[in-house]
């Protein structure tokens, strides 16, 4: 699933292709996932223009000029794909299989398109009045977003204390504590800090808990910079994968040696989700 790192990579690639686009039509071929239906979604959106993208967690949001917004979540598989009528033919749109599964188009009166693709077909995109996005259930319950100025040393140790005799592996991915952190990008920060996924958060030093913070603050943005993570399906607007797989210290790597030790990368099972770690880099 796109996390933090891949939903800004969407967003700030929005801003620079389809802002100030106006659009002409839309199709859908998976009315179930076009709230609150196809016909109330394309009739509130043609011939309204694009003014800005936001980022609220992993949602993403088009705010348009007719005080309504496109909200999409990305889900498991969702990506979107920005195609012109010169690249719409290019290889990474027609040979990339991931790239093939396109359920939702938005065309503009310029005759580019911005197409919705999404294999395991569980993303969905939304038309709500852009007074009422905060109040959508899945923003209005997130925590501090990861990224945010607000995620400090204060508000984090705070947060901890809320969740003390909790291990703090499984605490990184509560959504209302800590908006944006998904598996990959919980992994990676933990071994940056060297701290165990299984410490409770109890016994966690306030020198350590400003480290942590430090490291997820770092491994997200480099994410960022690099445009995420693929892990299978992610890919950007231009089709391409993320770039940040290579920077993996252990994410994905179980049995690989640490890349600082040597020791074997060791992976487990925390809440059903998959946790990787070093047992000697991290205490």
């Amino acid at each position: 699933m796109p996390e933090l790192p891949e939903v800004q990579t969407v967003v700030t690639q929005l801003g620079q292709k389809v802002v100030d686009k106006k659009i002409a039509d839309f199709w859908s071929g998976w009315p179930k996932k076009v709230l609150p239906s196809r016909k109330v979604f394309r009739d509130g959106i043609v011939g309204a223009t694009i003014v800005s993208t936001h980022r609220h967690g992993k949602h993403i949001e088009m705010l348009l000029d007719n005080d309504y917004s496109i909200v999409v979540h990305l889900k498991m598989t969702g990506h979107f794909l920005y195609k012109t009528p010169k690249t719409r033919n290019n290889p990474i749109f027609t040979e990339d299989k991931v790239n093939g599964y396109i359920h939702h188009i938005f065309t503009f009166t310029d005759k580019t398109t911005l197409e919705f693709s999404d294999m395991r077909k569980f993303g969905w995109l939304a038309l709500v009045p852009t007074a009422k996005v905060q109040a959508l259930s899945g923003v209005a319950s997130l925590g501090v977003d990861a990224l945010s100025p607000q995620f400090n040393t204060k508000n984090f140790a705070t947060i901890l204390e809320k969740r003390k005799h909790k291990k703090i592996g499984p605490l990184l991915l509560e959504q209302e504590l800590i908006a944006g952190i998904g598996n990959i990008y919980r992994s990676e920060a933990l071994y940056l800090a060297g701290i165990l996924p299984t410490r409770r958060v109890e016994d966690i030093t306030p020198s350590e808990q400003k480290k942590l913070l430090l490291a997820i603050k770092k491994v997200l943005r480099e994410a960022v910079k690099l445009q995420g993570t693929t892990d299978g399906d992610f890919r950007d607007l231009l089709g391409q994968p993320g770039k940040f797989k290579r920077a993996l210290k252990v994410y994905r790597r179980t049995g690989e040696p640490c890349k600082k030790c040597g020791t074997i990368i060791v992976r487990d099972k925390m809440m059903q989700r998959s946790v990787f770690y070093c047992t000697t880099c991290q205490h």
